[in-house]
């Protein structure tokens, strides 16, 4: 376990040379729209869910306690799902981060190829994938990510 953090750094170094990654979605919890590009130089961590998941469900807790203690790093949670679905799910399970709504051809653009869910991207302030994970996450998990991918 001693190596992990090396990991993600060297992830990190793979997509050094890769174009910024970006997307500008419908919002869930408000209107307007979520564009990544209106965030230059901010890691960002991204967690794709679905109203049908359960794991989704389990690891909401995890992320609203995280981003609550990590002010100054965005968190998105983008629905794979029916804007219906999706708003219904965010009602009995409130998120304290933005909410935005996107199709499954999304899910490959961020390293998703089989299109499973949940799964969480942390992006570095360049908007490069620095760590994926495909399943739920657990606190530990996400601080050893963030502490690795998102802080200077």
């Amino acid at each position: 376990m001693t190596r992990w953090p090396a990991l993600l750094l060297m992830a990190t170094a793979c997509h050094a040379n890769a174009a910024p990654l970006s997307f500008d979605l419908p919002r869930l919890d408000g209107d307007g729209r979520l564009d990544l590009g209106q965030l230059p130089g901010q890691p960002v961590v991204l967690n794709f869910w679905a109203s049908n998941c359960l794991p989704c469900i389990r690891e909401l807790p995890i992320f609203n306690a995280h981003a609550a203690s990590e002010p100054g790093l965005t968190f998105i949670g983008i629905a794979i799902d029916t804007r219906a679905a999706a708003q219904a799910f965010l009602r009995q399970h409130p998120a304290s981060y933005p909410q935005a709504l996107a199709s499954p051809a999304l899910l490959p653009i961020f390293g998703n190829q089989i299109k499973g869910l949940p799964y969480t991207v942390i992006l570095t302030s360049q908007h490069q994938i620095c760590t994926r994970r495909l399943g739920a996450i657990d606190a530990a998990w996400l601080a050893k990510a963030v502490a690795a991918c998102a802080r200077p």
